[in-house]
């Protein structure tokens, strides 16, 4: 056992590598054997060739915080915890990545908008540019120095270092248009758009500087970066709007990444997508994360042969507030619509996981994952 393991204290459990019993109402199940890690998995079946099952993402986030028994305010400020609460998460559940942040927040903190660390997910309580001057006295953060951005990269490394060559790691940052949005105020943005769009270029601008800055120092530490761009999302703004503001930058951002990782981030925009789905595959992104508000089979047949596809679990109404039935069922609802998708599939939430999500729902998405997404994938098992 790693320095790490054995002095972190928690109750760790390795996902099962040999058949397993399962119990639903009467009836006995055994789920099938895990012969591949989840690295092994997530390239297998984003590549093409045979997996053992179906890869699957529970984007943990600062639900990690209540596995190991600390509160989100001391899980998001502190290297340890960011990376023990996400490697234990991993070893409990078996999800198929592990994600050490920024999140949404960590940039715009970084870039100096103030962040409230309530015992649920952490948000922007003050915004940094109140007025246009404001953005002139701003400097692009330094990743090693700059608000918590220091800690998010110490834990990557840290669970690279324990755990990478099994699970794939990454950090999700906000994207440009959400970034700005951060550090100007929603509602101000917005209305900088129409009333002063030569303003709302800038902020993006330096959006887009700050987020690369980032992302290529997180490269630098063995993880892979991804983006969230929900600020983005159609059912904030037009189609017009998107491609005239976020677009540009999010493939700007999409492609200096891929440059300097060597392969594309994935991209994740909430809400509702349809207008904007051949816009988000032109910006290079690797994967589509899609929100539960859209119909992932409309999406497979209409750039499932262009990108791989990742979602779209319900993460409210089924794992939230749902029962293990309900998450199974849903489960295979995402399956039957995409488990062929041309360029890849992988089960996961159509949004951030809720903190306070039962654990029992959890594991039973991994278990949908192991009894009907195992290779090779037969459309009868969720029927």
């Amino acid at each position: 056992m790693t320095h790490l393991l054995s002095t972190c204290g928690a109750a760790f459990v390795t996902p099962p590598t040999t058949p397993t019993q399962q119990k639903r109402g009467n009836q006995i199940m055994t789920a099938a054997i895990e012969t591949m890690t989840s690295k092994e998995r997530t390239i297998a079946a984003l590549s093409g060739k045979p997996y053992d099952r179906i890869p699957v993402n529970l984007l943990i986030s600062d639900h990690a915080a209540r596995v190991i028994g600390v509160s989100v305010g001391e899980y998001n400020n502190s290297a340890r915890l960011l990376a023990k609460g996400q490697i234990a998460a991993w070893r409990r559940y078996g999800s198929d990545l592990v994600n050490t942040g920024p999140g949404l927040s960590g940039i715009p903190e970084a870039i100096g908008s103030k962040v409230a660390f309530p015992d649920n997910t952490p948000y922007i309580a003050e915004f940094i540019v109140k007025e246009e001057a404001d953005l002139d006295r701003l400097k692009i953060p330094d990743p090693e120095k700059d608000g918590r951005l220091p800690l998010f990269l110490e834990a990557g490394a840290i669970v690279v270092r324990e755990v990478g060559d099994q699970v794939p790691v990454s950090m999700t940052t906000s994207g440009p248009f959400t970034t700005a949005a951060n550090i100007r105020g929603t509602d101000i943005f917005l209305r900088d758009l129409h009333k002063n769009p030569g303003f709302a270029h800038r902020l993006l601008r330096f959006a887009t500087e700050s987020i690369v800055r980032f992302a290529e120092r997180a490269i630098q530490v063995g993880v892979r970066p991804g983006l969230a761009d929900p600020t983005s999302s159609g059912t904030l703004i037009s189609p017009r709007q998107f491609r005239e503001f976020a677009l540009p930058y999010l493939t700007e951002t999409v492609q200096r990444i891929t440059a300097l990782a060597g392969g594309p981030p994935s991209l994740h925009i909430c809400g509702n997508t349809s207008k904007i789905w051949e816009d988000m595959v032109a910006t290079g992104a690797g994967i589509l994360s899609l929100d539960d508000m859209v119909d992932i089979g409309e999406a497979k047949a209409r750039v499932g042969d262009k990108v791989a596809l990742l979602g779209n679990v319900r993460p409210t109404t089924v794992m939230y507030l749902g029962t293990p039935d309900n998450v199974r069922d849903n489960a295979k609802e995402c399956l039957a619509k995409a488990w062929d998708s041309p360029k890849g599939y992988i089960l996961g939430l159509g949004c951030g996981l809720p903190i306070d999500t039962p654990p029992a729902n959890l594991h039973a998405l991994v278990r949908a994952a192991r009894d009907y997404g195992r290779w090779p994938l037969d459309p009868a098992r969720f029927q």
